[in-house]
């Protein structure tokens, strides 16, 4: 896929955006665009309910339509269970819905403040998250991140020839390393944010409100923890200890994450790649500065390339 076609791709969405909601019974009069990165954010208004169409993410995972109806049923149970999320729309029939070859999911519209979340309030919030979901019922996969999201990603960059075959194979063989080492992991698993950084914790509505479950998955608490460290940097610690305060155990130290950070950014590096291909002016140079530091420098500092994710 070139840059044009993905700016062919934004305008069809929107078209799909409007034609999901006219199916639902939405206004569609004055559809608003809210936000255009991994996936095409429109207000519906002055309804408060946002269409959210798979486009960018899309282009980077072989089942869309399952990552979407993972995020509604997950968002759905923690609403359900009082935690501070930003939930399915109700009234309708969320979705995901297809339309014109996109997958679209309809999501309650709260207005939402810059400011982001300390580290304090992020730790407080991911571990009532975790609460709220410890009855889950339903199935779902196995840390699709460090799977799923990074296998995909990988096809896709071969599919459109991004990378060279050493990179891709160098890559590859990382993906395999990452994966040995968060398998060989104990402990209990939880169900999973999946992509639990500050960017994800919205000010809506007076709450901190957690927002995009589409990685959401079962693994081990760390996962989440380790994407939320990652964004910090002394602050780290108090996350850490937010986090236990409200959970009821001793908290997690920095280096007990490191696997799960190592995971982390090598899920950076392939979804800046895959960014870097659909938006070259926004990302070319950052995901090349964050694939070299990678594979040249594997000791070296990782924060450039966790943190760089939640930015795209």
């Amino acid at each position: 896929m070139t840059p044009d076609d993905h700016r062919t791709r934004t305008r069809r969405g929107l078209a799909a955006a409007v034609a999901a909601a006219r199916g639902a019974g939405l206004p569609t009069a004055d559809p608003q665009v809210v936000s255009e990165r991994g996936n095409l954010v429109v207000h519906l208004a002055p309804e408060p309910v946002v269409a959210r169409v798979a486009t960018s993410t899309a282009w980077t995972r072989s089942d869309p339509s399952a990552w979407l109806a993972r995020e509604v049923s997950v968002a759905a149970h923690a609403a359900r269970r009082g935690a501070a999320v930003i939930p399915p729309a109700p009234g309708v029939d969320p979705g995901p819905h297809q339309r014109d070859g996109f997958w679209v999911s309809f999501w309650t519209y709260l207005p939402c403040s810059p400011q982001r979340a300390d580290a304090e309030s992020c730790g407080e919030s991911l571990a009532r998250l975790h609460l709220a979901l410890a009855d889950y019922p339903d199935e779902l996969p196995w840390l699709t991140p460090v799977r799923d999201q990074i296998q995909d990603g990988l096809a896709a960059l071969e599919r459109e020839h991004v990378l060279s075959s050493a990179e891709l194979k160098a890559l590859r063989v990382r993906h395999e390393a990452v994966l040995a080492e968060v398998d060989g992991i104990g402990g209990p698993a939880a169900v999973l944010h999946g992509d639990a950084h500050p960017g994800n914790l919205l000010l809506a509505d007076g709450r901190w409100r957690w927002a995009d479950f589409e990685e959401s998955c079962r693994g081990p608490r760390e996962w989440d923890l380790a994407v939320l460290a990652g964004n910090f940097t002394s602050d780290a610690p108090a996350a850490l200890r937010a986090y236990a305060e409200v959970i009821g155990e001793s908290p997690c130290r920095t280096t007990d994450l490191a696997p799960f950070r190592r995971a982390r950014e090598l899920e950076a590096v392939v979804w800046l790649l895959g960014m870097a291909h659909l938006h070259p002016d926004r990302y070319a140079a950052r995901a090349r500065s964050a694939l070299a530091e990678l594979l040249d420098r594997p000791g070296g500092s990782r924060r450039r390339a966790t943190t760089s994710i939640r930015s795209a």
